[in-house]
């Protein structure tokens, strides 16, 4: 797995501008190929070094590498651009080095890259000939980042399932399309529609996925326990004790359902396939808790009633 290059620095992510330089004189002295001949070793690891400082050392690189990782940054920022604008030279110079790995010229951001990398950026980025070869083979296989957006989904919509057009904001742009809610879906499920992501980092690979994290709002009278909905339904407690008929509003529209006599408070009826779909294409139940309305103020007849009831011991 590459290095971070904070790492390979040897340096703390919060490293100034000066740190990232001495870090980088430091190593480069050790590792240059003028110190090191015929040490392949020592050279990927100079080359990887030096990949490190120039995107470091570059304000903007360095901001993109911060928020979007080794990978990541790449789609974002030009390697070759990188190297060419940073000031290898006045480093060898000073160093000691009269160029480049000793071959002569400036050891400036152009002269360094062609002469490490072939005219083509680190890991393959525009190399040529036989590492182009390869290079383009990497972009065929190469695939860009995977995108995650919040997707915000009402009750109704989470539980049936629909579809939805949504708009977010990537880093190249404004992103537009439709996309299909699986029923079934709660809060914290994922969902991926494929090659809606970043674009490919080289030319020839495969954009990344949109990685959909739902959250659903809550609904006024119905939760969710697995597969099942429960909802909160008030009643007269005449119709507890006498029975009687009750309207209970469903994700499928208003159902009646009949009260047995003698029903308990707090109880439950079952209303079976109104519930959350399920994976092999079931849905769960709907239970409907009956909960006693019991009013805050009684008029005149009904205390007298109510206080007759509880002589009779009810």
């Amino acid at each position: 797995m590459a290095r971070d290059y904070y790492d390979v620095l040897g340096v703390a992510r919060e490293a100034s501008a000066d740190d990232l330089k001495k870090a980088y004189r430091k190593l480069a002295k050790k590792l240059h190929p003028d110190h090191n001949p015929n040490n392949p070793k020592a050279e990927d690891a100079f080359k990887e070094l030096s990949e490190a400082y120039a995107v470091l050392s570059d304000a903007e690189a360095r901001a993109k590498y911060d928020r979007y990782g080794k990978d990541g940054f790449r789609q974002y920022v030009n390697t070759d651009d990188v190297f060419r604008h940073t000031d290898f030279q006045s480093i060898f110079r000073d160093l000691g080095f009269g160029g480049a790995a000793g071959a002569g010229g400036g050891a400036g951001g152009g002269d360094f890259f062609n002469v490490f990398f072939g005219g083509g950026g680190p890991q393959g980025f525009g190399a040529q000939g036989a590492d182009g070869a390869r290079a383009r083979t990497r972009g065929r296989q190469a695939r860009g980042q995977d995108f995650e957006v919040t997707l915000d989904v009402g009750f109704h919509e989470a539980v049936l399932g629909g579809e939805r057009g949504i708009r977010f904001q990537r880093p190249d742009g404004l992103k537009e399309l439709t996309v299909r809610v699986p029923a079934g879906v709660d809060t914290g499920t994922t969902v991926k529609v494929r090659g809606e992501g970043m674009p490919a980092p080289v030319p020839g690979g495969h954009p990344g996925d949109l990685i959909l994290r739902i959250r659903v709002a809550p609904h006024p009278s119905l939760t969710r326990e697995g597969t099942n909905l429960v909802a909160a339904v008030n009643i007269p407690l005449s119709t507890l004790l006498l029975g009687g008929t009750v309207r209970v509003a469903t994700l499928d529209g208003d159902k009646t359902i009949r009260v047995p006599p003698g029903t308990r408070a707090n109880g439950q009826l079952r209303l079976r396939g109104l519930g959350v779909p399920a994976r092999d294409g079931t849905r769960g139940d709907l239970l409907a808790t009956l909960i006693p309305h019991v009013p805050s103020e009684l008029s005149a007849e009904q205390r007298r009633l109510v206080e007759q009831l509880r002589e009779l011991g009810l």
